[in-house]
């Protein structure tokens, strides 16, 4: 678990209210609860929905920081039971006031300088994240979008569900963008479990239409020499490679039954995998 440098208000979740045909914003406040200056630095899963202003900076000690996120402007209609799944990650650390005055008279740079800094211990983390942990704090928050005529008491009721949420998901909470399943899968098939049987059906029944086919091409092509013979040396020994090579026991399915019955094959594994 990472260190606690700041303080959030509110702790762990952004309640917006729908519609958003208008900007919406809600004010987050950065409390520094330690005995030196902190800087900080604002990260989102959906940096297209949201402005943050500013995105980084520094709070002295046992101040406290307002920043500004705007939800945009969205024509999307939202049903009633839509879940948000926007997040964002307040990562922050301690830094020597002597830094900071480098930059007193550039603002700008000061801002480049710390989304430097941030990177670079992002950086760490996949090499050395014990020694990450103990310098970078890590604060989450949840975004709910709220009916116009819903109480926030029953959105702050589920307020454990939401937590174990964004616990989950820590991980992503750094993506810049989200990735998604393609559309054009049904999601039935693609959360149906594999059923092994029906697998093993599948398969044998796609063997027994190649088998069935195979005989077929080789009746067709007895049947055309028939007609066309050159000698009848020629004919018998096409019907005696045919019979050869074609499996015992077998019916010769018109290609029409067997083109159907393929494709139920194919839709039964379909569904397996």
């Amino acid at each position: 678990m990472s260190n606690k440098f700041i303080e959030l208000d509110p702790p762990s979740l952004l309640i917006f209210q729908r519609p958003f045909n208008v900007p919406k914003t809600r004010i987050l406040k950065i409390k520094n609860i330690t005995d030196s200056t902190i800087v900080f630095k604002v990260k989102t899963t959906a940096p297209n929905n949201y402005i943050v202003v500013p995105n980084c900076g520094e709070v002295k000690v046992n101040e406290v920081r307002s920043i500004e996120i705007k939800r945009n402007i969205s024509n999307e209609e939202f049903p009633p039971d839509f879940k948000c799944k926007d997040k964002f990650l307040v990562q922050s650390m301690k830094i020597d006031d002597k830094e900071i005055a480098k930059y007193s008279d550039n603002p700008k740079d000061f801002q480049n300088f710390l989304m430097s800094r941030f990177q670079e211990i992002d950086k760490q983390k996949k090499s050395n994240p014990f020694d990450v942990k103990q310098i970078l704090g890590e604060d989450r928050l949840t975004c709910v979008y709220q009916l116009p005529n819903e109480s926030s008491s029953n959105i702050e009721a589920n307020a454990d569900e939401l937590a174990s949420s964004r616990e989950s998901l820590s991980n992503t909470v750094d993506a810049t963008t989200n990735v998604t399943a393609p559309s054009n899968i049904s999601p039935s098939l693609a959360s149906k479990p594999i059923n092994e049987d029906e697998l093993a059906a599948a398969k044998e029944k796609i063997k027994e239409l190649q088998q069935a086919l195979k005989g077929y091409q080789q009746d067709r092509l007895i049947q055309d020499l028939t007609k066309n013979p050159t000698t009848a040396k020629d004919v018998k020994a096409a019907q005696a490679t045919a019979l050869k090579k074609s499996a015992p026991g077998k019916n010769v399915i018109p290609v029409e039954i067997v083109a159907i019955v393929a494709i139920l094959a194919f839709l039964i594994g379909a569904f397996c995998f």
